[in-house]
């Protein structure tokens, strides 16, 4: 039984991804001369205190995505996604899933759970930073499936799943298939041992774990893009296929270049980003958003402003520099000529 043990440990208790604060980076930053100010905050969901990062730029409208990390990693994963999404107005929110990097929790729950937070995080999001007008979902492997979990949330027009699987109980049959070979036989044995510890230790069920029965919503205002990695060994490309083929919505498929962990190539991002930008918002000023995030547009000028300063004087002092070796470089000059003219007086005498 201590395969089992193992095998179920790999499933709801993987390697939890730490890190300190300072790896989220500057407070501000600056895309297309725009200042962008992130802000962090704690938020609570089935009583657990979650750990999320806010970039907010100034805008008329309100466009939010929220990336949805992979089951052992952290909101650090979304992090090279800001400057991309600011640059086409969208705010990006990275949080760590409940049992991963700074958030408390003990388990994962391969997107059962992890989806019911994801809805107070929009509860959320729209309480303090104002009402959004789109909210869009990024995830990457068990942040893909906790996206498209969400399919039926009338609240998200725009779901990006990277490395998603069609069933949980599959991808453990797949797996065990790939580790026991020709006894692969044995697995059919020792799944409902594993489905039971699970349901004991996590309480959820690796039965129910299926966004093949999310993705069938037929819906003029959602859009779903599949992307899968033409050599993954974890999540076979093919379960991007079949959830394709599923889906009843606009949607697109890419097999790219890579493996599961790969990181996306530029090409693919860029394709990414133009999915993410079809949709033209037509609404007005969205006056909840610009209320409530006034103080975060005023202090990220500030900073601006502060460090425009900082600039001038730098090149202020950076110029006065210059003159200063000048004026040595014209005295050293001037000082050689005059021994060199004293050197041929000596001559001549």
């Amino acid at each position: 039984m201590s395969f089992i043990n193992d095998y179920c440990k790999q499933i709801i208790r993987p390697p939890r991804r730490t890190y300190q604060m300072q790896q989220l980076g500057p407070k501000l930053r600056l895309v297309q001369n725009v200042p962008i100010i992130r802000e962090d905050f704690e938020f609570i969901s089935r009583q657990l205190k979650l750990q999320a990062s806010y970039f907010i730029s100034e805008s008329i409208h309100h466009r939010c995505l929220i990336y949805l990390h992979c089951n052992a990693s952290c909101r650090l994963e979304g992090l090279q996604y800001v400057e991309r999404l600011q640059a086409i107005g969208v705010n990006l929110c990275v949080f760590d899933f409940a049992g991963c990097g700074l958030s408390e929790g003990k388990y994962i729950t391969m997107g059962t759970y992890e989806s019911e937070d994801v809805k107070e995080l929009m509860n959320y999001i729209e309480c303090r930073f104002g009402k959004v007008d789109e909210f869009i979902l990024w995830g990457r492997s068990m942040g893909a499936v906790t996206a498209l979990m969400l399919s039926q949330d009338p609240r998200i027009t725009t779901y990006i799943a990277d490395s998603a699987f069609t069933q949980l109980r599959t991808v453990v049959e797949e797996l065990g298939q790939q580790k026991f070979g020709c006894f692969s036989f044995m697995i059919n044995g020792f799944i409902p041992f594993l489905r039971s510890k699970i349901i004991n230790e996590a309480q959820f069920d690796i039965d129910h774990v299926s966004p093949l029965n999310c993705v069938n919503i037929q819906s003029n205002s959602k859009r779903f893009y599949f992307l899968a990695a033409k050599t993954d060994q974890l999540v076979h490309p093919r379960h991007s296929q079949i959830l394709y083929d599923q889906c009843k919505s606009y949607k697109r498929l890419e097999l790219c270049d890579g493996n599961h962990n790969t990181i996306r190539q530029v090409e693919t991002l860029d394709q990414i980003t133009k999915f993410i930008n079809l949709l033209q918002i037509d609404s007005p000023l969205n006056s909840d958003y610009t209320n409530k995030c006034s103080k975060y547009f005023n202090e990220a000028q500030q900073c601006l402003n502060s460090y425009r300063i900082c600039q001038l004087e730098q090149e202020e002092q950076l110029k006065e520099y210059v003159k200063q070796l000048e004026r040595k470089s014209i005295l050293k000059s001037y000082q050689q000529q005059q021994r060199d003219i004293s050197d041929l007086e000596q001559y001549l005498e």
